[in-house]
């Protein structure tokens, strides 16, 4: 008993926990930068807001954290290696074999440089880093408050992002970054004690679907993405009347400020014969005949719109009455994955995908249906909802992946980031509570 005691009260991988510790957000936030790698924590918390808050001037602050995250992380002796990690380092070995068969082999060359800087200067260093459940919750927290930022900013912009659409925010980007950061919020609200910041992530919810709905545009693809993430926090929510009840209040929302321009653009999701769909389909036939040409290795990264031209039909040609090279991109993530890196590259992502969701579902079952457990062990209660928040943000990419070219920014990677650091801080919380 005096055992347990010792472990509920300190734990030497996640420090004091919430229950013995009453301090509030800012002396928490004190005492994880006070850890012996703190300065390293603030670098991969900053990053979210260059990440995805796009601001106008960058300052070249996201190169600096990248190399100081970098440089840290080579230099750390107790680095955390996962299999995600090991995921990562073949997907951009298959990557570099794929810039000597590309057909444009200078944008396949910077394609790779994009995607090494994030997996190997942000994402490989997260399990290293966040260490604790305490550095988790600050990452989540960030990450709550950026997309917080970016509705609000939507929102007053017909659903365009503080960088617009040159930025990589046009409505459809932002709506991925919705649907993403609505798990987090969601289950946040059953990991806190505190009343205020239960309130601050119920109000966080109806705003990122404001944020959607007020786009010039709506994102078709951003809708159906938001409604699997919905159903998937229903279905584990650890209270239903609390899921319905947030379903009951997003529809407040939707049928309060969507206009009939929204619904309008919401059913040509059934029209497949014309407009930005028909386009979607053929171009997706086009990635297909890639994958046929090239099944192993693709066509190279960032290679699918120097590439297209050669893959057209004969009526496809005389449909759109030129060749497509350079000025159309998958507008999939699976079929960008399929045509530019192959069956190979395709097994890599599968992989890791399968390996995440082995890795956290027993974590977001371990405390699946208790009640009066966040008295008596709150921060496993709390790593619990983030494996959920997390399984809910990676279903959100895929789903909008679908009609979305994602395979080459950071969304669905960073979230295999931090499902390792998950992984391994709940196991280290698991040996450390084995009888010596």
């Amino acid at each position: 008993m005096e055992r347990q005691r010792r472990v509920r009260s300190y734990d030497p991988e996640t420090g004091p926990s919430r229950t013995s510790d009453p301090a509030g957000p800012p002396r928490r936030v004190a005492r994880a930068l006070q850890e012996s790698d703190g300065f390293f924590f603030l670098l991969l918390v900053a990053y979210l807001f260059f990440e995805y808050g796009k601001p106008a001037q960058m300052l070249k602050i996201p190169m600096m954290i990248s190399i100081l995250s970098f440089l840290g992380w080579i230099a750390r002796r107790d680095k955390r290696w996962g299999p995600q990690t090991t995921g990562f380092v073949a997907f951009l070995a298959l990557m570099t074999v794929g810039i000597l068969m590309a057909v444009n082999n200078y944008w396949a060359f910077w394609t790779t440089y994009s995607m090494a800087i994030w997996l190997l200067c942000i994402c490989a260093p997260m399990p290293s880093v966040l260490t604790s459940v305490r550095r988790i919750q600050i990452w989540i927290y960030m990450f709550v408050a950026v997309a917080v930022y970016v509705a609000g900013f939507a929102a007053l912009h017909s659903g365009y992002g503080p960088s617009g659409s040159g930025g990589a925010q046009d409505e459809n980007y932002v709506a991925t970054m919705m649907g993403m950061a609505l798990p987090f919020a969601y289950f946040s609200i059953s990991a806190e004690t505190r009343g205020i910041r239960k309130v601050l992530f119920t109000v966080a919810i109806p705003l990122f679907c404001v944020a959607l709905i007020v786009a010039e545009n709506a994102s078709r693809g951003g809708f159906i993405g938001l409604c699997a993430v919905l159903l998937y926090c229903v279905a584990r929510s650890p209270r239903k009347w609390m899921g319905f009840a947030v379903i009951a209040l997003v529809g407040l929302v939707v049928f309060g400020f969507a206009g009939q321009q929204f619904w309008d653009e919401i059913v040509t999701i059934e029209d497949v014969h014309e407009g930005t769909a028909d386009e979607r389909l053929e171009l997706w036939t086009i990635g297909m005949r890639m994958l046929a040409a090239h099944p192993l290795f693709g066509v190279g990264p960032g290679s699918y719109r120097w590439a297209i031209g050669d893959y057209q039909s004969l009526e496809q040609r005389a449909k759109y009455g030129r060749e497509l090279s350079g000025t159309k991109v998958a507008h999939s993530l699976f079929v960008e994955l399929l045509a530019e890196m192959g069956l190979t590259g395709a097994i890599v992502v599968a992989v890791l995908l399968w390996r995440t969701w082995r890795d956290l579902w027993p974590i977001a079952r371990s405390h699946t249906g208790r009640r009066g457990v966040l008295a008596a062990d709150g921060d496993s209660l709390q790593l619990a909802r983030y494996a959920d928040a997390v399984i809910g943000s990676i279903l959100a990419c895929l789903v909008n992946g679908v009609f979305l070219s994602l395979l080459y920014f950071s969304s669905l990677w960073i979230l295999l980031a931090l499902a390792s650091a998950i992984t391994q801080v709940s196991r280290a919380r698991t040996a450390a509570q084995q009888p010596v």
